[in-house]
């Protein structure tokens, strides 16, 4: 905005006093957050997709680890400012934040979401010079129907599968997956009780594939995630997050997510999170806050 002919550093402080005046020490160690304007970063079907950053900021204008994140929406249209601050602490702790928007299921079906979140994070990727981010620190994270999207992302990274374009560009390399409630496996959504009518359970997972199980079987076992997880020979560390009291995504799944990726020897935990709903005040309370911090910390280098 301003070109200073002088750094912040070399800046003399200024020596005027007065009568009165209150004195308050700066805490040269906290960090600011902002958000530059959102970017379009594809546009598919006639929709504009974009991302929307929050990078932390402080006097040593340097570059921050980063967590790319889709975010829930039952696979409709994402409300990119509907609980965006839920990860706000991870940002002043120092971490970037990169949202990822994906098309709706009634604009295009699965796997359409899948191909999107790597056409974002590959033109992430082509741009990530202009912006504070360490390229060799990248967490993926998603969470409800965006950590569906991003665990099949995560589990087919850089393999062969869930791609149409770009895929002679490498993903970068990741330092791990987050996981909040993710999605896991569809056809469960339709054979278990939960906080929703079987139902409205079953509109749900037609609106995502657009015909229902008994037609389309094939589709339904292509989104389980548990199909892909010993696709790729090394998997990057996993931590998967969830409450007790989860009225739409069973506890279950997150319990055979975690359990298939120990069964192959992979580096996963999994935290439940007692009292909590999918998301909201209980869940994003300061306990998981520091555990999400000491998994970030744990594996950036």
């Amino acid at each position: 905005m301003y070109n200073f002919k002088v750094t912040y550093k070399r800046f003399p402080a200024w020596q005027d006093s007065c009568d009165g005046m209150e004195v308050i020490r700066g805490d040269l160690k906290n960090i600011h957050v902002a958000s530059p304007p959102d970017v379009v970063y594809a546009v598919k079907d006639g929709y504009k997709l974009h991302l929307r950053f929050f990078f932390p900021e402080d006097i040593d204008d340097r570059k921050y680890p980063c967590i790319l994140h889709i975010k829930g929406s039952g696979w409709g249209e994402q409300n990119l400012n509907n609980r965006q601050m839920d990860l706000y602490p991870l940002i002043k702790a120092g971490y970037g934040l990169c949202i990822i928007q994906y098309r709706p299921a009634d604009i295009a079906k699965f796997p359409a979401q899948i191909l999107d979140a790597k056409t974002a994070i590959r033109y992430l990727t082509e741009h990530i010079e202009e912006y504070p981010i360490d390229p060799n620190n990248l967490f993926l994270s998603g969470d409800s129907s965006g950590g569906h999207t991003a665990i099949l992302d995560f589990l087919t990274w850089n393999e062969e599968l869930f791609e149409t374009e770009g895929e002679d560009t490498p993903l970068p390399p990741l330092r791990g997956l987050i996981d909040f409630y993710g999605v896991t496996n569809l056809y469960d959504l339709t054979h278990r009780e939960t906080g929703l009518s079987q139902e409205d359970n079953y509109k749900l997972t037609e609106y995502v594939f657009e015909k229902p199980i008994e037609e389309y079987p094939e589709q339904y076992s292509e989104a389980n995630v548990l199909c892909y997880i010993d696709l790729r020979e090394t998997l990057e560390p996993v931590l998967i997050l969830h409450g007790n009291r989860d009225r739409l995504v069973p506890l279950s799944q997150s319990i055979a997510f975690y359990e298939a990726l120990k069964e192959r020897n992979a580096r996963a935990e999994l935290v439940m999170i007692e009292d909590a709903d999918h998301g909201g005040p209980v869940f994003y309370c300061e306990a998981t806050i520091h555990r999400i911090l000491k998994f970030l910390k744990e594996n950036t280098r």
